[in-house]
C-alpha cells in the first residue's frame, strides 16, 4: 500500500513536515503500510520569501502521479491568514474534481490561535472531499505550543482516529 505525506508549507523542514511525518509514521504501524513517501512542496517548485533565488532542490518527475497513486494521503499545512497555504491550494487545484477518489486523505494543520485550528482543519477537509478523497477521521489541527512534541501529537490523534483511517482503506478503491 503506498501512503504519501504531502507538506504545503513553503519553508523546507518545517514543523509542518515533522507533523505530517509522525503521522504517516502512526499510521504506518497500525495498518500495514509497506510504501511511504514525503512530498514536500518547497522542495518540488523552488519558492522563497527572501533574497535568496528560488531553486528547487529536489524535484521530482510527476509528483501529481505520486499523489493519485496513493492509497493514504496525508495533507499537511501551517495556518497562513486562517486557511492551508497558497502553495498546497496551487497544487491541488491541479486536481480535477473527484480526481482524488479512491485515495484515504488525512488532514493535518499547525496554527496559531483556536479560531484559526478550527477553520484550517475545515477548510482543508472540505477541499480533499471536493476533491474526491474519502476523509474518515477529523483532521489533526494543533496549536503552535502543541508541535514542539509532534511525536506526542500525533500518537494521541492516531490512537484515536487509527481505527477509522484503517477500516476506510479497507473499503475505499
Amino acid at each position: 500500500m503506498t501512503a504519501v505525506a504531502l507538506i504545503g508549507n513553503p519553508r523546507p523542514g518545517s514543523r509542518t513536515r515533522s507533523l505530517a511525518v509522525a503521522v504517516l509514521g502512526e499510521l504506518a504501524v497500525r495498518v500495514g503500510l509497506d510504501d511511504h513517501r514525503e512530498l514536500e512542496l518547497s522542495e518540488l517548485v523552488g519558492i522563497t520569501f527572501g533574497p535568496a533565488p528560488a531553486i528547487a532542490p529536489a524535484p521530482v518527475d510527476d509528483p501529481f502521479a505520486l499523489v493519485r497513486a496513493a492509497r493514504l494521503l496525508v495533507v499537511a499545512t501551517p495556518t497562513y491568514k486562517g486557511t492551508y497555504t497558497g502553495l498546497l491550494k496551487v497544487f491541488l487545484d491541479r486536481f480535477g474534481h473527484r480526481e482524488l477518489a479512491g485515495v484515504v486523505a488525512v488532514p493535518v494543520a499547525i496554527a496559531a490561535s483556536e479560531a484559526h485550528r478550527l477553520s484550517v482543519g475545515r477548510a482543508l477537509t472540505d477541499l480533499l472531499i471536493e476533491l474526491g478523497a474519502t476523509v474518515s477521521a477529523p483532521p489533526l489541527a494543533i496549536l503552535e505550543p502543541e508541535a514542539a512534541n509532534p511525536a506526542e501529537a500525533a500518537a494521541k490523534w492516531a490512537t484515536d482516529h487509527g481505527d477509522a483511517v484503517a477500516a476506510a482503506l479497507v473499503t475505499a478503491r
